[in-house]
């Protein structure tokens, strides 16, 4: 068999077609993947900023009950692409209409854009400062967010088969690696360092914590089908999201909050100087960045294949990963924790509607179901006032309205507000079963 036939089967294609039986799996494989993307930098990062705003209980409590809230809604989101057999992107295709959808999947495709950009940029500017310190060698960051950006991108472009490779191989490797630090620190100050009595500079409450929580994660849960579609059985979808959204995800973003506070930081990369492990922590960034940014090549692939039925998804994929290097070589970070509120607002209440719709009305789900209409006005409806009751309770502290509280976790409010609606005006509608107004 030539070589080009070889990369020719192992590419995945038809995304928008159930999986045939070769290619579905078990559990493991989706908790691997999951872990994976959980392990970044900007997740560091993100668990490090958290533990600059609040006390460390505090904190810890936001953490866990946010991860809950994910826990649960991973397994409605991830059940919906076991049983539908569909990607994310076909899925709001069914529940907003074929015209209806266009925006939302436009808005995930930018989201996944962001997010790659994100992780390749701080991954570069991580191995550029470690290179730097270390050994004295100055790196072209746009020479490395190209050569970056093609290595992630040619796993992405191959597929499922080569995500499960690359998290299997580093996920361990990964989990081990960022305990060190952690107790390098605990061995010099202790867990005084950690309770101590601190200034925080604009601190969060309990309920802005559990949202900020549910909003950094809740675009990877509201894809949750690209890959749990995969699957063979539900009970696979729940124990992968119990093990990854009940034990390492909080257990991560935990560790990340503490390291943040004892090392008075959120830079992973001055953490690691710190702990006198730059030169080994720099593999463990690449394989960190690498697992995770797969997850964001291979949603956006699978969301412009909504978009470019017709074009195949490596392609897409190889196109994705090119415009994705294009913003971290353009620099796209900036206001990370209100980024990260504002794509909960709008993410969480459009996975809202889709498991709502889903469970109201099973039947335009399934692979035989007929083409959807263009607009379904009543979940786009819902959808709306999902994200008007988000930022009618975010606080003006963090851009928001806020006019009244309700759970005191936005997105949260968002979530379920947009399913609310949905569920009461699919009832009160003498088509409800249908939902398909």
């Amino acid at each position: 068999m030539s070589i080009a036939k070889r990369l020719s089967g192992l590419v995945e294609r038809n995304p928008n077609s159930p999986p045939d039986e070769a290619d579905m799996r078990s559990w493991p494989f989706l908790t691997m993947v999951l872990i994976g993307v959980s392990i970044s930098v900007p997740f560091f990062a993100f668990g490090g900023q958290l533990g600059q705003h609040g006390d460390f209980p505090v904190v810890a409590a936001g953490i866990v009950i946010g991860s809950l809230l994910l826990g649960f809604w991973g397994i409605a989101t991830g059940y919906v692409g076991v049983a539908a057999r569909l990607p994310t992107a076909m899925i709001i295709r069914r529940t907003f209409g074929t015209r209806g959808s266009i925006a939302i999947v436009a808005m995930m495709v930018l989201s996944s854009f962001c997010w790659f950009g994100l992780q390749t940029q701080i991954l570069v500017k991580s191995i550029s400062a470690i290179l730097e310190t270390q050994l004295g060698y100055h790196l072209d960051q746009r020479i490395g967010i190209a050569v970056v950006g093609a290595l992630i991108a040619s796993t992405a472009i191959i597929g499922v088969k080569a995500m499960g490779k690359v998290a299997v191989v580093s996920v361990p490797l990964l989990l081990l690696a960022t305990l060190v630090p952690l107790g390098i620190a605990l061995h010099h100050g202790g867990l005084v360092t950690l309770f101590a009595a601190r200034t925080i500079q604009e601190p969060l409450g309990l309920g802005m914590i559990v949202s900020v929580v549910v909003g950094a994660e809740v675009f990877g849960c509201s894809i949750n089908p690209d890959l749990s579609r995969f699957l063979r059985t539900p009970r696979d979808n729940a124990t992968a999201m119990f093990i990854n959204y009940g034990v390492a995800f909080p257990a991560l973003l935990v560790l990340a909050a503490a390291l943040g506070i004892m090392y008075g930081n959120a830079d992973l990369v001055a953490t690691m100087l710190a702990a006198g492990i730059a030169l080994p922590g720099l593999l463990i960034i690449i394989l960190a960045t690498w697992t995770s940014n797969d997850k964001n090549l291979y949603a956006s692939a699978l969301s412009l294949a909504a978009l470019f039925p017709r074009v195949e998804r490596w392609l897409l994929a190889a196109i994705a990963g090119v415009l994705g290097t294009c913003l971290a070589a353009a620099d796209i970070l900036g206001h990370f924790i209100v980024w990260l509120t504002f794509m909960g607002l709008l993410i969480a209440p459009m996975s809202g509607v889709y498991v709502a719709d889903f469970l109201l009305a099973r039947h335009l789900y399934t692979p035989d179901a007929a083409e959807p209409p263009a607009f379904r006005w009543l979940p786009l409806a819902a959808w709306a006032f999902g994200i008007a009751v988000g930022v009618a309770t975010l606080p003006r502290a963090n851009v928001g309205l806020g006019l009244f509280e309700l759970t005191r976790a936005p997105t949260v409010d968002a979530l379920l507000a947009a399913m609310l609606f949905l569920f009461v005006a699919g009832r009160a509608s003498r088509r409800a079963p249908a939902v398909a107004l």
